[in-house]
Formats: C-alpha cells, sequence, structure tokens
C-alpha cells in the first residue's frame, strides 16, 4: 500500500515581520515537531503494512516546508517538491531573506539532490493565486499515490494573503469533494 505525507507550512519570518508569526528563534522546535510527526506517521504505515511505500510532498519555501523535506529525507524518505514556477523566481519571493542567508543554500542543496522525477514546476505566473494552485496540485499528487495524512505549521490563523496553509486544508477539502 502506498502512503503520502503532505506538507504545509509557515515561512521563517523576514526580520521586518511586524506580527511574528515563525521567528527564526523557533525553527529548532519547528524542526523537532515535524521530525516527530515524520516518524509517527511512518510508524502509523509501518503498523498497517510490513513495508509501506511513503513518500512527502510539499513545496519549498523558507522555514516550514525546508525543514520538512530535510527530515524526511533524514529519516530516509523520498520527497517531490512542487513550485509553481521556476525555482531562480520562487528563491527570490518564497526563500530567499538576504542575499547570503543559510535558507536560500538549503533550497538548492535540497532541489539539487532531488531526482528529476521527483521536482514538479508548474510554469505558473508569479502571483498570488499560483500559491493556492501549487497547493491543489500538491494535494492532487499526494492523493493519486496513496492514502494522505497532512502535516501543518500553522498558527490556526488566516494567512497573509493566498496560499499557505489554510489554502492547502481548502485544498484537500476540495480534493475530497471532486
Amino acid at each position: 500500500m502506498a502512503f503520502s505525507l503532505l506538507f504545509t507550512g509557515h515561512m521563517i519570518d523576514k526580520p521586518d515581520r511586524a506580527d511574528p508569526r515563525f521567528p527564526p528563534n523557533r525553527e529548532g522546535r519547528a524542526r523537532d515537531r515535524i521530525s516527530s510527526a515524520i516518524a509517527s506517521f511512518i510508524s502509523d504505515c509501518a503498523a498497517q503494512e510490513q513495508d509501506p511505500k511513503i513518500i512527502g510532498f510539499a513545496s519549498a519555501a523558507r522555514g516550514g516546508d525546508i525543514l520538512f523535506h530535510e527530515e524526511a529525507r533524514r529519516q530516509s524518505l523520498r520527497t517531490v517538491i512542487v513550485l509553481p514556477f521556476i525555482p531562480e523566481q520562487f528563491v527570490k519571493s518564497s526563500v530567499e531573506i538576504s542575499l547570503d542567508d543559510q535558507w536560500t543554500s538549503r533550497f538548492w542543496a535540497l532541489w539539487n539532490e532531488t531526482r528529476s522525477e521527483d521536482r514538479c514546476v508548474l510554469g505558473l505566473p508569479d502571483a498570488g493565486p499560483s500559491y493556492a494552485e501549487c497547493n491543489l496540485r500538491l494535494a492532487q499528487l499526494a492523493r493519486s499515490n496513496g492514502q494522505v495524512r497532512l502535516i501543518a505549521l500553522w498558527n490556526g490563523e488566516k494567512g497573509d494573503g493566498i496560499g499557505g496553509p489554510p489554502s492547502m486544508i481548502d485544498a484537500l477539502r476540495s480534493n475530497e469533494r471532486g
């Protein structure tokens, strides 16, 4: 049986964010919680099937997405990266905080070690609705692979714009109906 682990989460805050949501000093705690959620899912799948086939699905923004890919791969899970538009533009809009920040190098390390068949670039315009469309595509890919569990690194509040955890939850719900 195949299983999908779908991730959505907040980005690490930029230094000038007025209302902190995911400050950099919480990265370690977020990593630990993501790692525990992944381990729990692996354990649950193993209880259902001797050799479960598990694939993780997420975008690759700074913060939660990158932490998810790093932790899933550390636990030997294959992951698929889905981007709304070309990587260089995605880095500028959703990864880069400063020209020399660690998130950019971590993104490129993940991207470069990902098999070409596990990279999906949707080719959408660089605009707000593209993030919601990316979430919809992630949900569809995860569902097409197998039983889905969602991990959300989310404060439970409405996001700053189109996309983010609320959009992913809506995408999963729309896939359940459609």
